[in-house]
């Protein structure tokens, strides 16, 4: 698995974390160059929780421990140092600087989205959607536009996909599913509660679900077979959900060509098995 950061996890998770996770979380955010200072015992000292509360934060964000926290957090410090002086400044040319602010928070977002990814999580989503019968992509609100875009860009393929979009047809859509389809469920915040209706009744179909999220832990995820999750950098210019949105469309393109690829070896595999038997 490719490494993962450690300010993106904490962010990522932030919402889910208790009040005294979210104590730890708010230092290490504030000042990350303090805790890679820092021992176990004077970062509990300092935020007044245990040394075992700090630990099991850290295997919460899945690190062995707290040094190995450290070693990735060294590793986020350096590099945004890096993309410090890398800027480019535009003297006097807002247009180009607000430009420039635009394509750097996408790049980013793209990033941080790679580097999160879970190979084991997303080799298992290409394997179920490359078997599935139909596959069915459901979002809400700004993710609606997401599911129509992997339903179009799966359809044009071949392949035997739906979008449905108002709340109605949804659910309609959901209870006919089978063990032989696929669902996905696109949503980064990952808490619309029709949304989630929707995936507890894919799940009474024994229908195989794929979650793509923006929170590695959160309701809609915990009823997913599968998550995947994007990551997105923060801008005051405009929403993190729709900086998100990159991501988003970003890791529907990279299940569709492994899909792709997978269904064509396939078919080249079963014609060459036929011709072998004739």
């Amino acid at each position: 698995m490719t490494q993962q950061q450690c300010l993106i996890r904490i962010q990522s998770a932030y919402p889910h974390l208790s009040e005294k996770e979210k104590r730890i979380a708010d230092y290490i955010l504030n000042d990350p160059e303090e805790t890679v200072h820092s021992s176990i015992n004077q970062v509990s000292a300092r935020i007044k929780v245990a040394d075992a509360t700090v630990f099991r934060f850290c295997r919460r964000l899945e690190f062995k421990g707290f040094q190995e926290m450290k070693i990735v957090l060294a590793a986020d410090i350096a590099k945004s140092r890096h993309l410090e002086q890398e800027k480019v400044r535009f003297d006097g040319d807002e247009e180009m600087l607000l430009a420039d602010h635009v394509f750097r928070d996408n790049i980013r977002t793209l990033e941080n989205t790679f580097q999160i990814l879970n190979s084991d999580h997303f080799k298992q989503a290409v394997s179920i959607l490359s078997g599935a019968r139909r596959i069915a992509f459901f979002g809400s609100s700004g993710s609606a536009m997401m599911a129509q875009e992997a339903h179009r860009k799966f359809v044009r393929a071949g392949m035997m996909t739906f979008a449905p979009s108002d709340n109605e047809f949804q659910m309609l859509s959901a209870s006919q599913l089978g063990e032989r389809d696929a669902a996905v469920f696109i949503s980064y915040s990952a808490s619309d509660k029709h949304l989630l209706q929707v995936a507890r009744t894919a799940k009474s179909k024994m229908s195989p679900t794929i979650g793509l999220t923006g929170f590695m832990k959160s309701a809609l995820s915990d009823l997913m077979d599968v998550s995947l999750h994007t990551v997105s950098v923060s801008a005051d210019y405009r929403s993190e959900s729709y900086v998100a949105r990159a991501a988003q469309l970003t890791l529907i393109d990279a299940l569709f060509v492994n899909v792709m690829r997978r269904v064509r070896k396939d078919r080249h595999n079963e014609q060459e098995r036929v011709v072998l038997q004739s």
